[in-house]
């Protein structure tokens, strides 16, 4: 490391005017409740709201400006770098541009504010955050892995910070943030695949704009002469209205092999944990349409054979029934493991392939109709969750089309998904090389210009 590195303290920056002193949000009774949330107003920041190295100020709770203006600290703006210290630990963004002149913090993250930008680069600190070094340093004072994890305001004026000469940690922020472009440019890309698949579902099977062109004489707009036989021309009269001719309702349990539950809770817990073996899939491998087939935990192969019931393979359809509830994700045909078991809050969906695809029942379950239905036997009694999901999910009433038009529109899906799956694969590529990049930048243990020409080497 060049005599020009410091490695220094937060509280050591505080003193010398670096960075304004570190504030989380406000604790005790003055500390905003699910109660108190509005549709607009002021972002109200969890550290489920940090993704990505951003902070989503569309998707998160808000209060209003009163209440904002009762409340004591924890208030972030533009160019604060936010780490989260409690349960949820080591997670970071840099606040965007905001609306308001700020937003609100829960106690679970502090904000960092820079003082002198001319001797710490605020994106250079995101990234220090993120570094391999830090991260186990934070993880180790915090307990990270138990149910109490939490470093405080206090503890974290401890906290180590290596600093480059200011010009370099521009340098280096500016390569990794190449990297970070790069990686949200294919997630936007592939979030737009998934996002035209489900207009094509809706297009086709909820506004049945193909049937009600041709019943009107017209040619269905954007497809060929054999998709477009596969609709009917006109309506026909139902106990749900008019809908198109020939199509049928139908329970779910008439077009599944099998629906089945993740196991008791008992059954999967952190000391049966292994190094590898069959990975379990929790809420979290459900938040985009197919399964995050990246990190897992594993149990045994034997635990996993006790627990038959509730392992899932490539074409199951996986539901969450408590907590994040509605989450509905396909186990794509390329899945990286022969199988998988659930945990507790999950169940699933085996197709009968003979009268289903599970790509059609993914789609439309992810609808806004299918929501509806998924979420209608929802108790906000404690944890939200779904009563009786299996039972439920079977009898659920679904309009079904005809099988070649399930196959069509399964095989339209498929090539897309193909397409997100490389994509994906070209991330996990690029954070690998983010990852193995940034402490070695940040120890002096890699000259500028060699990362560089990686970097341009597998975005080339």
């Amino acid at each position: 490391m060049s005599s020009e590195w410091r490695e220094t303290t937060v509280e050591t920056l505080i003193a010398e005017g670096v960075l304004a002193p570190p504030l989380d949000g406000n604790h005790g009774e003055i500390h905003p409740k699910a109660n108190d949330y509005v549709d607009s107003g002021i972002p109200f920041i969890m550290a489920s709201d940090m993704k990505d190295g951003q902070v989503d100020t569309t998707g998160c709770a808000f209060i209003t400006h009163e209440q904002a203006s009762r409340l004591r600290k924890g208030f972030a703006k533009t160019g604060d770098v936010l780490l989260s210290h409690k349960a949820t630990i080591g997670r970071t963004a840099v606040v965007g541009p905001l609306k308001d002149d700020f937003l609100v913090l829960t106690p679970q993250v502090t904000y960092y504010r820079i003082l002198d930008p001319q001797k710490l680069n605020h994106r250079y600190l995101k990234y220090y955050f993120d570094s391999r070094p830090f991260q186990e340093t934070l993880a180790a004072w915090s307990g990270s892995g138990s149910t109490r994890a939490y470093l405080g305001i206090t503890a974290q004026r401890k906290l180590p910070i290596v600093l480059p000469p200011i010009l370099l940690q521009s340098e280096i922020a500016v390569v990794m943030g190449s990297l970070d472009d790069r990686i949200t440019l294919l997630r936007e890309t592939n979030a737009t695949l998934e996002a035209i698949a489900q207009a094509l579902f809706k297009s086709w099977f909820v506004d049945f704009d193909p049937v009600r062109a041709k019943a009107e004489g017209l040619e269905p707009e954007g497809m060929d002469a054999t998709t477009a036989a596969l609709f009917p021309d006109s309506f026909e009269e139902s106990e749900s209205g008019l809908i198109p001719r020939g199509w049928q309702s139908c329970r779910v349990e008439n077009l599944a092999d099998k629906v089945g539950m993740g196991p008791f809770g008992s059954n999967i817990k952190v000391e049966t944990f292994v190094s590898e073996g069959i990975p379990v899939i929790s809420g979290q491998h459900l938040r985009q349409l197919l399964v995050e087939d990246s990190t897992f935990n594993f149990i045994t192969d034997t635990h996993a054979k006790k627990l038959s019931n509730s392992c899932v393979h490539e074409g199951d359809v996986i539901f969450t029934h408590a907590g994040s509830i509605g989450q509905v994700a396909l186990l794509h045909r390329n899945a990286r493991f022969d199988r998988y078991v659930l945990s507790q809050r999950q169940f699933f969906l085996r197709c009968n392939r003979l009268k289903m695809q599970p790509e059609w029942i993914t789609y439309y379950f992810r609808s806004a109709q299918g929501q509806h239905q998924l979420l209608a036997n929802t108790s906000q009694v404690g944890v939200p969750s779904i009563a009786r999901p299996v039972s439920y999910l079977r009898s659920i009433e679904v309009l079904v089309p005809s099988k070649e038009l399930i196959d069509k529109f399964s095989d339209i899906a498929d090539a897309l998904h193909q397409t997100v799956l490389a994509k994906r694969l070209q991330i996990q590529n690029l954070t690998r090389l983010r990852d193995t990049l940034l402490p070695r930048l940040i120890s002096g243990q890699l000259r500028l210009p060699e990362a560089e020409a990686m970097v341009e080497e597998i975005c080339a």
